[in-house]
């Protein structure tokens, strides 16, 4: 007696869209900052200099 086989297809992530990419050689609006953003960051100000945004939890805005 052989063991049943089991058999599928490859896992593709689910979408097959391309990720959204914005131009490229774009710099952060900081002054003086002159480091170059991700084609893949829609901001215009890199990690250091973004400003700080509040999370929302379950719907409501969290008390800064």
């Amino acid at each position: 007696m052989s063991a049943p086989s089991v058999s599928g297809e490859p896992f593709t992530g689910g979408s097959e869209r391309a990720s959204k990419a914005f131009a490229k050689g774009r710099t952060c609006k900081e002054q003086d900052c002159h480091a170059r953003l991700s084609m893949y960051n829609p901001g215009s100000f890199c990690s250091l200099h973004e400003p700080m945004s509040v999370p929302r939890t379950r719907g409501r805005k969290i008390a800064s």
